[in-house]
């Protein structure tokens, strides 16, 4: 039986450094963490939308606004719909005996990958007709008392505003989703 070639290994490469086993880990379990931080705060989130926008709904359905109860009922279940897209795409995933922990880390960095990357589709996507929705039944309400040009007008900022905010929200999920991916290219890099 003969020795490995230890020693020309360390002169092939003397600056060379092993990653421990722990660090993966810690940075497997941080990173959990951080997703079940996040998704708590969405589902309570949600909550409050659904909750809101369905007795919004209740309300304008009782004073006869029927526009307004359309649109906080498609609130409500886009909301419904968002956090089920939540639970299905963007929880952590669970841990697999077999797989070595730099494996089981990169699934949970692809998984998060991928929802980040389409949360215009899955998070964005369904709450869209209610915010349509409910511009029309303003915009509508308003034009019967000041003219269809005012009534454009008085809802022009606040939809600005609001696709605004909903661009953000893309834009920041889509630089998430970047900055996981150099994550996944680092750890595809260690294989």
């Amino acid at each position: 039986m003969t020795t490995p070639p230890l020693p020309e290994w360390c002169d092939a490469a003397p600056d060379a450094v092993f990653s421990d086993p722990q660090d993966c880990a810690v940075r497997a379990t941080k990173f959990e963490r951080r997703i079940r931080r996040r998704n708590l705060m969405e589902y309570v989130a949600g909550a409050i939308v659904i909750v809101g926008a369905g007795a919004s709904s209740i309300a304008a359905g009782i004073k006869g606004d029927w526009g307004i109860a359309l649109a906080m009922a498609l609130t409500a279940i886009g909301a419904i719909v968002v956090l089920w897209g939540l639970f299905r795409r963007a929880t952590n995933l669970e841990r697999r005996p077999e797989d070595p922990c730099r494996m089981h880390l990169r699934r949970q960095y692809q998984r998060q990958y991928d929802a980040l990357r389409d949360v215009p589709l899955w998070y964005i996507g369904p709450l869209i007709p209610g915010v349509l929705t409910l511009y029309a039944a303003i915009v509508t309400g308003a034009a019967e008392q000041i003219g269809v040009i005012e009534a454009l007008k008085g809802a022009a900022g606040p939809a600005v505003l609001t696709f605004g905010i909903l661009a953000a929200v893309a834009l920041l999920n889509w630089l998430g989703a970047r900055s996981l991916k150099r994550e996944i290219q680092s750890l595809d890099s260690l294989a």
